[in-house]
């Protein structure tokens, strides 16, 4: 059984409080639309670019695309080609003295390119280690405006002011924010993820919805984040088990979770996450479980762990899901929400925890690493270090 000590049942933000919004940058969505990369970067008046990557992206052509629409609009292009899953802060090193010459730094790829290309623009004009940045506006110049090409419909890196560096070091993974590196152009095509393997359209597609989920029962929460949260589950919900598994033949489906992947990424930008992300990250960090299979696994764990916090919403995602919940009361209907996500989960080809080597015996340091999540706070419901060890045992026993 899962800890109730800490459930918290607090008012949740005033929805007639004041918010801001902010959000900056253009958007080019569409099928095809990455062939006008280095028509759009003229219209920027770009000379010299940088092109952060990785090598799954260079063998299946992908980088080539772009690369030569860059050079064939007269720019002069500079490649970084080994970006790995979970980018560290020696990878920023070397795109930053590959890219202190560049008028634009240009990240194509899932998160792994796209987050060290912005913590690179921090570098290039701001100098230091990432490592000084972490936290939020640490910078006080003007980061080298980025250019954001996602190739998965996950993590949402294309329209968040956010980069997350592994810190080797540390074994941490280490949040940089801040609105300097919103990237000034995000080029979303649908197309460049019909290729994707199952796997990891799956991973990265768990990632999105985690971020629509947590950004909808986030104590955050405002309007115009709950509104981009629920259309992006909305699209997401249908759209996901069709791209796993005929990815390559349902284009509509390809579109629909690239669009509801990015308006996820809009709505954690002011709504923030939870506890998801909070026992996420450090399962990348000391067990390199990637991003999206660990936001798959925690995801319904979490949202049965924080429904009694605010049961309305989780209601709302039983509706979101198709679901008919007429009649119902609405703990019926949350944990019908709740339901729809383990279901979700079985269906996908996600490897469970234990084959990550994650034993009961690292869970202490896991929940210490989780309790200094920067999203804990906005977390539905308060969490204690103890809550966090019963959530890991549980996603534990998931058998996948």
């Amino acid at each position: 059984m899962l800890n109730l000590s800490s459930l918290d049942y607090s008012v949740f933000k005033d929805k007639k409080s004041i918010f801001s919004w902010a959000p900056s940058g253009a958007i080019l969505f569409g099928n095809g639309a990455a062939k006008r990369t280095g028509e759009e970067l003229k219209k920027l008046g770009v000379k010299k670019a940088t092109l952060v990557t990785d090598q799954g992206l260079v063998k299946f052509g992908i980088a080539d695309k772009i690369i030569q629409s860059v050079t064939g609009a007269g720019i002069k292009l500079d490649v970084y080609d080994e970006c790995k899953p979970d980018s560290s802060v020696e990878t920023v090193d070397k795109i930053v003295a590959l890219a202190k010459d560049s008028d634009v730094v240009i990240g194509l790829g899932g998160g792994s390119s796209m987050d060290p290309a912005k913590a690179a623009a921090i570098l290039v004009t701001n100098g230091g280690s990432i490592r000084d940045y972490q936290g939020c506006d640490k910078f006080t110049a003007a980061p080298l405006p980025i250019v954001a090409i996602p190739t998965a419909a996950g993590t949402g890196s294309e329209c968040t002011p956010f980069a997350v560096i592994a810190d080797r070091q540390r074994a941490w993974k280490m949040p940089v924010g801040g609105t300097g590196i919103m990237p000034a152009l995000a080029i979303c095509d649908p197309e460049l993820t019909y290729s994707l393997p199952a796997s990891v359209t799956a991973a990265t597609g768990m990632d999105a919805l985690t971020h629509a989920i947590e950004a909808y029962t986030s104590r955050c929460t405002e309007p115009i984040s709950d509104a981009l949260a629920v259309q992006a589950i909305k699209l997401i919900a249908p759209a996901i088990r069709p791209v796993v598994y005929r990815g390559d033949s349902d284009k509509d489906a390809r579109y629909d979770m690239m669009m509801g992947a990015m308006l996820a990424g809009y709505a954690f930008t002011t709504a923030s996450l939870g506890i998801s992300h909070c026992m996420a990250h450090p399962l990348g960090a000391q067990y390199h479980v990637p991003h999206g299979v660990a936001n798959a696994l925690c995801l319904p764990v979490v949202m049965e762990f924080n429904m009694g916090a605010w049961p309305e919403h989780y209601a709302d995602i039983a509706g979101f899901f198709g679901e008919d919940t007429y009649g119902m009361s609405v703990r019926e209907a949350a944990k019908v929400g709740v339901q729809c996500v383990y279901e979700l989960l079985e269906d996908m080809p996600i490897k469970p925890l234990e084959s990550f080597g994650v034993t009961e015996d690292g869970l202490e340091r896991l929940a210490d690493d989780a309790m200094e999540g920067g999203d804990r706070p906005n977390n539905a419901r308060m969490t204690t270090k103890d809550d966090f060890i019963q959530l890991y045992k549980k996603v534990m026993t998931l058998k996948k």
